[in-house]
């Protein structure tokens, strides 16, 4: 883990590779070991880094309400610090939801972006998914809460084949898990994201992937995100759940493989 202080603030993240930079964005009480193995297939060619959010860490957590447009800002304050001018950017679900306001806020630090199984605007059901799951690690911990969360997150296909291994990705979790505040603020932050009446703003290209079968945000999110955006294309991996990107790494890595090429 690396450190670096940006105007009064320690920003805590992971660096891996040198080259054109490629910055990895976490979703919704995920934290920058979790873009591990991405990280070290594209630091074979790219200076790839990982910020974590308030909270993870060790970092504070925020003393209020904190957007996906405060994270966002927060990964422009790092990237500066560090001297980098432009990155494509890799987010997934709420780190995808940081990602457009990133490019919203700061083009020039984006020159092309990765959005995995996220949204511009949550749907009802996706909603009360949500802040559900918030409430119940609210109420009962964390603990009794991951395993309707892992079924939220993971695909039939794959959850079914991997019922034990995520079982041993619980425990491991819990060995050393997140402030219940993240989960919080991180939700709040999900529930009020909106950025679909901008994304025509964002002149990079980007990918847009997602997984057929999500259950969280269903696959007409990430159409509907694709759609707004003047240079998107939209990929679906037909038996990925929401996160197809750790479900198949490898047709992740494929399908960035050929966007950045592009």
């Amino acid at each position: 883990m690396k450190y670096l202080d940006v105007q009064g603030e320690r920003i805590a993240y992971e660096e891996i590779g040198s080259g054109p930079p490629l910055v990895f964005i976490s979703g919704w009480g995920g934290a920058a070991a979790e873009w591990r193995g991405d990280m070290e297939y594209f630091g074979r060619f790219m200076r790839c880094l990982a910020p974590e959010h308030p909270g993870v860490a060790g970092q504070p957590l925020p003393d209020g309400p904190f957007s996906t447009r405060d994270m966002a800002g927060r990964i422009a304050r790092l990237l500066d610090g560090l001297g980098i001018g432009s990155a494509a950017v890799a987010g997934l679900s709420m780190g995808g939801a940081v990602a457009q306001e990133l490019a919203l806020m700061r083009p020039d630090l984006v020159d092309r972006l990765v959005l995995c199984g996220t949204f511009a605007r949550l749907d009802a059901r996706a909603a009360r998914g949500i802040e559900g799951c918030a409430r119940l690690i609210g109420t009962c911990g964390l603990k009794a809460s991951l395993d309707m969360i892992y079924w939220l997150a993971f695909g039939p296909t794959f959850y079914d084949k991997n019922l034990n291994a995520l079982d041993d990705a619980r425990e491991a979790f819990l060995r050393d898990p997140l402030p219940a505040g993240v989960f919080a603020y991180q939700a709040q932050a999900c529930l009020d994201h909106d950025t679909l009446d901008r994304l025509g703003g964002i002149a990079c290209p980007a990918l847009v992937l997602h997984g057929g079968e999500d259950i969280l945000l269903r696959p007409r999110l990430g159409r509907e995100l694709a759609q707004a955006l003047p240079h998107a294309r939209f990929s679906l991996m037909e038996d990925g759940g929401h996160l197809c990107v750790w479900e198949r790494p490898d047709h992740f890595r494929d399908e960035v493989d050929a966007f950045l090429a592009e």
